[in-house]
């Protein structure tokens, strides 16, 4: 009985499929027919191979530990990248890293310098033989240039000489919070952590990161300090007309449906009925009484005196390169294409991604 079902929905798809334009009002029963024999259309194939593409790239992700990588049993060489400029490749197959520097000298002149991993030591070797660092599931990474180094497998930070001077993740390197490189695939954190802290990377290179930012917070400092001043010099305004108008400046703040705070007129932000913080009108953002940041004119985000992403004239939103979202003209907030929230009466997208987006507040 069931197969003579099957053939009597086939029968049907078949006679629907060539039927004329005036004979669209059989097009539901076509599609009712067709779906209960299973038959999808290209498009709903294409999506399904879409999203069975999209959840096994989100399964590798999540297999992926900070842990000492094992051979994989395929895959094609990873780009490593020193900030926009490739510097080499990740081969996860062969667990070996080539440069694009080449030997000078010797019997290797010429060729390419690799370091390859011994999986179950952690022990990298050179095409010459020689060791050249090892890392080990604890974080314990003996570099070339930086001695021992401690690598933090649930933060995943790095310390060096008793301090913490950096971070890695699933891509990407950073150095006091601005990015100084990465893979552009998914691999171990401790593998992205030998590869730019136990390599690439000298005590000299830290001192000089470490006084650019020291040099930006104490300019960030000093800015907030002159906004404070020119603030304080201003004349108040305390005019029914000017808090009619502040009142009908506020922007309300939702997340999943129901509302979680606000950004009132004079710029201060509340999040569950409290005020955490301020965006003011010179850029400058205070979180507690202290300045943590600035929206600069250009769309640039700062946090700490380094700049953690952009916000562009169409509301693109962009974290260390790449989109993560978006602020549209109706103040509705996209994350990854999925609406995440909505700023009712918007009119600064900027702000909006501060507080949505930059872990401020």
């Amino acid at each position: 009985m069931k197969r003579k079902s099957t053939f009597l929905i086939m029968a049907l798809v078949g006679m629907f499929a060539f039927s004329t334009p005036a004979e669209a009002q059989w097009g539901s029963l076509l599609n009712k027919a067709r779906k209960a024999a299973g038959i999808k259309t290209k498009q709903e194939k294409a999506v399904d191979a879409e999203k069975h593409r999209q959840d096994s790239i989100q399964e590798a992700i999540r297999s992926i530990t900070p842990t000492i990588p094992q051979p994989a049993k395929s895959g094609a060489p990873i780009a490593i990248k020193w900030l926009n400029t490739q510097i080499g490749t990740w081969d996860p197959v062969n667990l070996e890293i080539t440069f694009n520097k080449t030997y000078d000298e010797g019997e290797l002149a010429g060729q390419k310098v690799s370091y390859k991993l011994d999986p179950s030591t952690g022990v990298w070797t050179s095409k010459k033989g020689t060791n050249v660092g090892q890392m080990s599931n604890d974080g314990t990474i003996v570099s070339q240039n930086l001695g021992t180094i401690q690598f933090d497998p649930e933060k995943c930070t790095i310390t060096v000489d008793g301090a913490v001077v950096g971070k890695t993740n699933l891509k990407n390197a950073y150095m006091f919070d601005t990015q100084i490189g990465g893979f552009e695939g998914h691999v171990s954190p401790l593998l992205v952590a030998y590869t730019f802290y136990g390599v690439l990377i000298s005590k000299n290179m830290i001192a000089e990161w470490k006084d650019a930012k020291l040099k930006a917070e104490q300019a960030a400092r000093e800015r907030a300090e002159r906004a404070a001043k020119e603030r304080a010099s201003r004349p108040q305004s305390s005019s029914n007309s000017s808090s009619s108008s502040n009142s009908s400046r506020e922007v309300k703040l939702y997340r999943g449906g129901s509302q979680f705070g606000e950004l009132r007129a004079n710029g201060d932000v509340y999040i569950g009925g409290s005020c955490k913080g301020e965006l003011r009108s010179n850029g400058d953002i205070y979180v507690g009484g202290s300045c943590k940041g600035e929206i600069r004119s250009n769309g640039a985000i700062y946090k700490g005196g380094s700049q953690i992403g952009e916000v562009r004239s169409n509301g693109d939103i962009y974290e260390r390169g790449s989109k993560i979202g978006e602020v549209r003209s109706n103040g509705a907030i996209y994350r990854n294409g999925s609406q995440i929230g909505e700023a009712r009466n918007m009119g600064d997208p900027k702000k909006a991604a501060v507080i949505y987006f930059f872990g401020f507040f």
